[in-house]
């Protein structure tokens, strides 16, 4: 049993200085290669159905944008394609990923040596070497679990655990696409894009929230395409009689913890009754910590002495 859940995603490794979103990627010299590939080999018609072309497209339209989106509406919107195409958008799809995954080898290679150490990214795991709490990793992200797994006790047997949600690049078996929202019919013409097709062992996510009193989110959003991990804990979480948990999101600023807790809304959660049915929920915003502000000085001092000093044991979360 883990007594701390610490959930980490993209914003983890950009809060240490790694370009590794997709915004990043798409402004690449292994993305753009890809892309002008397409362009060059594809007759009119290939280059309306590449799915590489469509991210293409979607990233020079906006500052923002996600290609697992981006992946999700093209499974939506491509329901009819014949066994030509098929074959060449499963062919992309494997190249995209191939891409992704040597663009981050080349960003994060010798990380160690970059990383800010005094980023709250690097803080929080140096630190949580010396907790006594049980506790395990959960990663969404590709890249930077190898930059602490030489902490000399962090990973101590049973005392530490992590587990790779969506592959790692020390694996070379990132998981990249989509998933089925509310409502939708399998598309199993394009399903090898769908995550759950590409996952090959249990992470335990739920029953690893569910029995932690302390839950941290650094850097993740709780975005649709993920909720599905988090859909158990959320929904007992806010409707657990007896407060015992800890949950705390560190993330950027006052609007994307908006985006937080719409998302959680969105998916049917009551943000209030949250408030209501956990010991604390906060929100550490980076921005404002670096800025010296003192109410984000503070929630960070409070986390980590409650983080770093011996609990009672035995305390049952219902």
């Amino acid at each position: 049993m883990a007594e701390l859940a610490l959930i980490i995603g993209n914003g983890f490794d950009v809060d240490l200085g790694l370009p590794s979103k997709y915004s990043d990627f798409a402004g690449s010299p292994e993305f753009h290669d890809l892309a002008r590939r397409m362009n060059d080999m594809y007759f009119v018609e290939e280059r309306d159905n590449s799915l590489v072309l469509q991210i293409q497209k979607a990233s020079n339209e906006s500052n923002w944008f996600d290609i697992e989106e981006e992946i999700h509406k093209y499974v939506v919107n491509h329901s009819s394609l014949d066994e030509k195409m098929v074959r060449m958008v499963r062919s992309e799809f494997d190249s995209l990923k191939r891409a992704l995954t040597n663009y981050l080898k080349r960003v994060s290679k010798d990380l160690e040596h970059k990383a800010d150490k005094q980023r709250l990214a690097y803080q929080l795991k140096y630190q949580l070497q010396f907790s006594p709490l049980s506790k395990i990793d959960i990663y969404f992200n590709y890249t930077t679990s190898e930059l602490f797994l030489e902490m000399p006790t962090y990973h101590e047997i049973g005392k530490g655990l992590f587990t790779y949600v969506h592959g790692s690049l020390r694996y070379d078996d990132i998981v990249l696409g989509c998933d089925l929202q509310p409502g939708e019919q399998v598309n199993r013409q394009l399903s090898f894009m769908y995550k759950y097709n590409q996952l090959h062992q249990a992470t335990h996510i739920a029953r690893h929230l569910l029995e932690a009193r302390e839950i941290i989110f650094f850097g993740h959003s709780v975005n649709e395409m993920d909720f599905c991990y988090f859909k158990e804990f959320f929904k007992t979480a806010s409707a657990s009689p007896t407060p015992t948990r800890h949950l705390t999101f560190i993330t950027f600023d006052e609007e994307s913890e908006r985006a937080i807790k719409d998302n959680i809304r969105n998916q049917g959660i009551s943000v209030s009754d949250l408030y209501s049915n956990l010991e604390t929920l906060n929100f550490i915003h980076t921005k404002n910590y670096y800025a010296n502000k003192e109410n984000e000085v503070t929630k960070w001092n409070e986390i980590m002495t409650r983080l770093l000093t011996p609990v009672k044991r035995g305390v049952k979360v219902r």
